[in-house]
């Protein structure tokens, strides 16, 4: 059975796609109906811009960008017109101490907030425990669905608890239970519980990020975001190569599940397992670039994209044109088990030149050799299900691909 409204999807926000004012809204407008009835939700980012103490400040994101407001009108087109929710996010680790301290810069972030919800906004990922505790924005605005960040790590049923009492209706689970299915199904055992028994206004529903490539634990993480948001993008040809780079580009080791806390569900059966016990499932990608001129859509639409030339998890760039496969549905690819569904990926194709989706070669598809096919790949994806990455201990991964075995991807360094 097709599911819906079960996908969030990012917004496009790298700098270089400013002037891309309606891309989205045409790559949106052109997809399939199938396609938009997946869609839960877009998320943007907008900062938040006030004056302290004779300062510029700002309260924003990780990654340090966002939305023109361009683009934010053309997010609200798209929700008006397709159904579509959108939601703003706001996850900065660190909230300013003036909000709590300074009633006027509250009034002003309040007044920030009022001005997407009174366009109809009713999503919104805040990261600040006390103001969502404090219940102000909840009285303010009713309507709204309150999501907390995946950066507050929520990996546990009591986790999960804590967060829903603290005043959060969508929960963002961490990564790492894309390596524990067995907690998922503790987390959605007490969401069901609560649900039942407390009957909220807003049912309790969760999310879970399932592909981003980041690696599990990452002692990187806190600080790449607090630096990301002021340098953004300009972590990937700075820091990057102390960090991820090593475990990313250092060959054979970057194919390695454990170098990207992404869900491996090779087949239908494990996706479905994961399916059963989570609500949303979240794709990353705010740094996506556009790599054609705006208003160069009239054919193109958005899509999912079967990435079967990838070497690495995180490249979002396109297929090269002569590789193109694509499906106008996430559901219909589950259903048919086009192996391996985690190479699917949102992102768009040139409905012009390719007019014809993965089922003009389905049964090539289905019969097409590759490594999660395999005795070590159905072996190594079953594991993965509940390794709870302690790869120190493990090392399928390193077995399963043939590489050398290492304990931390941190010992990880190109070669030559």
């Amino acid at each position: 059975m097709p599911r819906h409204k079960f996908i969030s999807i990012p917004h496009f926000e790298n700098v270089k796609n400013i002037g891309h004012n309606d891309t989205y809204y045409h790559l949106i407008k052109n997809s399939s109906q199938e396609f938009k009835d997946e869609i839960h939700d877009i998320y943007f980012g907008k900062i938040f811009r006030y004056q302290h103490e004779g300062r510029d400040k700002r309260y924003c994101n990780p990654m340090g960008v966002e939305a023109t407001d361009a683009q934010v009108d053309s997010l609200f087109k798209i929700q008006n017109e397709f159904g579509i929710e959108i939601s703003l996010t706001i996850n900065s680790i660190e909230t300013p101490h003036e909000l709590f301290s300074d009633k006027t810069i509250f009034e002003e972030f309040s007044a920030f907030i009022k001005s997407f919800y009174d366009r109809g906004l009713r999503s919104c990922t805040l990261a600040s425990p006390h103001l969502i505790k404090s219940g102000l924005l909840h009285k303010r605005f009713p309507e709204m669905r309150w999501k907390n960040t995946v950066n507050h790590r929520v990996a546990d049923a009591q986790q999960v608890m804590n967060y829903i009492f603290c005043g959060y209706d969508t929960i963002l689970l961490d990564r790492s239970i894309s390596r524990n299915l067995n907690e998922l199904k503790k987390i959605r055992k007490a969401v069901d519980y609560y649900n039942k028994k407390y009957k909220p206004a807003k049912k309790i529903i969760t999310s879970l990020l399932i592909r981003e490539g980041c690696l599990y634990s990452c002692p990187f993480k806190k600080e790449h975001d607090s630096i990301g948001e002021h340098i953004s993008g300009h972590y990937f040809n700075t820091l990057s190569k102390i960090t991820c780079d090593n475990w990313r580009f250092t060959d054979p080791f970057g194919k390695l599940p454990r170098n990207a806390i992404d869900l491996v569900a090779a087949d239908s059966a494990t996706y479905n397992e994961f399916a059963k016990y989570n609500d949303i499932f979240k794709y990353s990608g705010r740094f996506s670039v556009f790599p054609f001129q705006p208003g160069d859509t009239q054919h193109k639409k958005a899509c999912w994209n079967f990435e079967h030339q990838k070497k690495f998890t995180f490249d979002y760039a396109p297929c090269a044109p002569d590789e193109t496969v694509y499906a106008n549905s996430f559901s219909e690819v589950v259903h048919d088990n086009i192996m391996p569904l985690q190479w699917w990926g949102f992102g768009w194709v040139d409905a012009g030149i390719f007019k014809n989706d993965y089922k003009n070669t389905r049964e090539a598809l289905q019969t097409m050799p590759n490594f999660w096919k395999t005795d070590k790949g159905k072996k190594l994806e079953k594991r993965l299900k509940n390794c709870r990455s302690q790869c120190w201990d493990c090392h399928e991964c390193e077995k399963a691909f043939g590489t050398p075995h290492f304990d931390s991807a941190l010992q990880l360094h190109p070669q030559g």
